[in-house]
């Protein structure tokens, strides 16, 4: 819709899709909008396996049986699940040899069973998952799909993290006029200061779930609504949430989410998802494109452009298939352990976390009630933070820093035992 004038007559959305929009946006994104999303339901998909011990899954993840591995946040460890299941990718390649086999046998499958156990854990439908390599990539995607002629300010945080705010400074040459919100603190941004900045000319209202450096929680759900009520584009950068804060992402309101399988999710780079809600798929002409994002990329038709009626269409070229495999096992274990049971023993952890500095006399950059954190715990060592965490890997300690914190991010393979080492590690490094 490129003439900003207010849709007229409601949108239909499927039963339970999420809060209806008082306000549809309003001159953001340049596609037409269609009669109806031209969607079919798939198959069921992947249920949680309840009653899961998590403490058994350390044997899961070989690196532990070496080093107190802390950092999560920044890297999840490889299962062995996940290295069994690349070791028979490679097999099938090997073995089978002729492309078409390999593809339709066994990395188009794995491509599916992906955006189902990714459905599952994050409360979408399949069709409304694009699969991408990194955020930066599909951050790009969905800037090109929006017509800044008529309400130009993109709005976001000074703490969401980086390339948040290149992938929207660089939309200024088309237009885009791009609002940093200030935190009071360095740890948190107050809903207020969204409440602030959003208006009428806003275009797109960007908001992080988590907070990278200090792990805080933002309530995202309510910053949607607040670019729903203004008629803006909200999207959700999750990358420092999923797999640890659970999820349901058509009650958070959004209407497009990203989030990828390095971290929490312990699958490995080169894997991100893209969500949009399925009645706005239409309206989704992305610039920034390639063959898989078609109807029939098999087709090999150079002259036209159909995309795909699913998220597919905010799919690019050639899939990196190799990393699939390992992202399906780090998803998979994830789901068997339960997001809400990783949240309740991170908690344990990281209070532990916070103990343990508190007793060193370290200052925490991390808010300290469970219900507003994350996954990770920033503990202030000063301007040497960087040569410390070395110092630390060389210890077999794990973790990483920003600025002069240690970040630590245990998961829920994690003890406390591995905590303790930590610090008794860090002691003599201060």
């Amino acid at each position: 819709m490129a003439d900003g004038a207010r849709r007229s007559g409601p949108v239909r959305k499927p039963p339970g899709h999420g809060p209806p929009r008082p306000a549809e946006l309003r001159g953001v994104l340049r596609g037409p909008r269609p009669a109806e999303a031209r969607i079919r339901p798939s198959a069921g998909m992947n249920a949680r396996s309840p009653g899961v011990d998590l403490s058994s899954w350390r044997d899961e993840f070989p690196v532990l049986e070496r080093k107190a591995y802390l950092i999560s946040a920044s890297l999840g460890p490889v299962s062995r699940r996940s290295r069994s299941y690349l070791d028979a990718y490679v097999d099938a390649w090997a073995s089978k040899g002729a492309p078409d086999h390999v593809w339709f046998e066994d990395i188009f499958p794995t491509m599916r069973a992906l955006k189902d156990r990714f459905a599952t854990l994050a409360g979408c439908h399949p069709d409304e998952l694009a699969i991408t390599t990194n955020i930066s990539i599909a951050l790009s995607t969905i800037a090109s799909c929006v017509d800044f002629s008529r309400r130009r300010k993109v709005i976001l945080s000074e703490l969401d993290f980086p390339t948040d705010g290149h992938v929207w400074l660089a939309q200024r040459s088309r237009g885009a006029e791009v609002e940093f919100l200030k935190s009071p603190d360095g740890l948190t941004i107050p809903l207020e200061e969204y409440e602030q900045a959003i208006d009428e000319d806003t275009a797109i209202v960007m908001v992080n779930r988590v907070l990278y450096r200090s792990s805080a929680l933002v309530d995202a759900k309510e910053v949607c609504r607040m670019a729903r009520e203004a008629g803006a584009l909200s999207i959700v950068d999750d990358y420092h949430g999923i797999g640890i804060v659970p999820l349901d992402l058509h009650d958070l309101g959004c209407d497009v989410y990203t989030a990828g399988v390095l971290k929490w999710l312990c699958g490995g780079p080169g894997l991100v998802f893209l969500y949009a809600r399925r009645d706005l798929l239409p309206e989704l002409e992305p610039a920034v494109t390639g063959w898989f994002a078609t109807r029939e990329p098999f087709s090999f038709d150079t002259q036209h452009l159909e995309l795909h009626p699913t998220a597919r269409r905010l799919e690019h070229g050639t899939p990196p298939a190799p990393v699939y495999p390992v992202a399906l096992g780090g998803l998979e274990i994830i789901s068997e352990a339960g997001v809400d049971r990783i949240r309740a023993r991170q908690g344990e952890l990281t209070d532990h976390v916070i103990a343990r500095a508190d007793e060193a006399g370290l200052p925490v950059r991390t808010p300290r009630a469970r219900g507003e954190r994350g996954g990770v715990v920033n503990v202030g060592v000063g301007p040497d933070a960087g040569s410390i965490c070395h110092a630390l890997l060389e210890r077999n300690v794990c973790t990483d820093f920003r600025g002069d914190g240690l970040r630590i991010s245990p998961h829920f393979f994690n003890t406390e035992a591995d905590v303790d080492r930590c610090f008794e590690e860090l002691r003599p490094l201060l």
